[in-house]
């Protein structure tokens, strides 16, 4: 099978400093929300000051700790849900929320890396507990699902990677009223630029990140936790998780292709293979239980790809592509298809190198061009293994020439996929690929 060189069809490159400052000031510089969230009614001590001082923002090993449960939300919830259920925005009575998967019901994801005591979540992790509560009573659900990943920095094999629990919730009025009471706080609390009426922080003497600025050595108010205490019936649910991790073991074959099928047409036909005949073992458990902990590193991706999808209004959107078997959505930003990668090199790569080096990730920006009819696309590459901060993110404006030709191939291989009864049917992926590849040996590339 003769395989098609991107190489050729790459006209001009051109790394874009203005882009790659503009964003790595927007990931240093937390912007004040615009409207109350479920979030600040949490913490309002913290809501209040994060909008009055939006100057003082976590160090980056910090926001890289958050990231990385960001990342670990995403990655986890496409492999338990599909798209339509993913990350929901909710909102009543001026209060705006994003439940991490609603599809029957709430569910939030969690990740942590200070065990749980399974017995007593109420007393271990109220916020969790009000969080869910707060999204339950928004959308009139009387229970709802916590799942949580605890991150494990020392070998505990008597400690799960993920608990689920279910709780119900029997009074949402009850909710809803302390919702809006939290909410007039906060608001009144900015109105009159006087933090007093708020409750001393969750986080006070706990390394918090507004320690210089706020008032909690003083307040005469203390904590507490209403909506908590307004749960019902709190349990660990054994069969969710066996159903979750049964999900992620045996991930079932989507009825389209997608567009990192056709950049690598022979571990798209190998994983649909598997899907099919695998079952959920001890063997297949450890290894989705390493795969949890893979999600958990991607979170400065996932900050980025939020900033190209949930940035200004209008410099974002998602194109749907489909032609017969392909289905998919590019990301559009700034008018210019955008993909994000992090290669895993200790230096960075020359810019005339970067179509022999990284052929795998031109082959998708000038797949998601050529679909979408877009002569220019744009590369971000993370360097995460570089040690220089700002050497880290380069930004490249890539052109392409003949899309036409770029298509074909595209459809071409969805066509092939289709009917392939061998992978020697099929493109073969990156050389380096097969060192790394579990179905190298079917493959014949080993």
């Amino acid at each position: 099978m003769s395989d098609f060189d991107i190489t050729p069809y790459v006209s001009h490159i051109e790394a874009n400093r203005s882009v790659k400052d503009a964003l790595m000031q927007k990931l240093k510089t937390r912007r004040p929300p615009y409207r109350i969230s479920v979030t600040d009614l949490l913490n309002l001590k913290q809501a209040y000051f994060k909008r009055k001082y939006p100057e003082i923002v976590p160090p980056l090993e910090k926001q890289q700790l958050m990231w990385a449960g960001t990342g670990f939300h995403k990655v986890f919830g496409s492999a338990v849900s599909s798209e339509e259920y993913l990350e929901q925005f909710v909102e009543a009575e001026g209060i705006v929320g994003k439940i991490d998967i609603y599809e029957r019901i709430p569910v939030e994801v969690k990740t942590t890396s200070t065990l749980v005591e399974t017995k007593d979540l109420l007393q271990y992790r109220p916020a969790y507990v009000e969080q869910l509560g707060m999204y339950c009573a928004m959308v009139n659900a009387r229970e709802g699902g916590i799942i949580i990943y605890q991150r494990q920095e020392e070998e505990l094999p008597s400690t799960p990677p993920l608990l689920a629990y279910h709780i119900t919730f029997p009074d949402l009025e009850a909710i809803r009223v302390e919702m809006r009471r939290r909410r007039d706080l906060l608001v009144q609390a900015l109105i009159s630029n006087d933090p007093g009426s708020l409750p001393v922080c969750h986080w006070f003497n706990k390394r918090c990140d507004y320690s210089q600025v706020c008032d909690c050595e003083t307040t005469s108010v203390s904590a507490s936790y209403e909506i908590a205490e307004l749960a019902g019936e709190i349990h660990i649910d054994s069969m969710t998780c066996e159903q979750l991790l049964t999900k992620m073991a045996a991930p079932q074959p989507s009825q389209v292709f997608r567009i990192n099928d056709v950049v690598f047409p022979r571990k798209a036909y190998f994983e649909r293979l598997k899907s099919q005949e695998i079952t959920l073992g001890e063997e297949v458990r450890e290894e989705k239980e390493e795969y949890l902990r893979s999600m958990d590193e991607r979170g400065f991706l996932g900050a980025l790809r939020d900033l190209l999808r949930y940035g200004v209004p209008g410099e974002a959107q998602r194109v749907p592509v489909r032609h017969t078997l392909l289905a998919d959505l590019v990301q559009i930003w700034q008018n210019l298809p955008t993909i994000v990668r992090d290669p895993k090199f200790s230096s960075l790569v020359e810019r005339e190198r970067l179509p022999w080096t990284f052929t795998h990730y031109f082959l998708r920006l000038g797949f998601e061009c050529a679909l979408t009819d877009y002569p220019k696309g744009r590369l971000l590459l993370y360097y995460t293994k570089v040690p220089a901060e700002d050497a880290k993110l380069m930004v490249y404006d890539v052109t392409f020439r003949n899309l036409n030709a770029i298509k074909t191939e595209a459809l071409h291989r969805v066509e092939l996929l289709e009917r392939a009864a061998s992978p020697l049917q099929l493109p073969r992926c990156p050389s380096w690929m097969c060192h790394y590849c579990d179905y190298g040996f079917e493959c014949g590339e080993v």
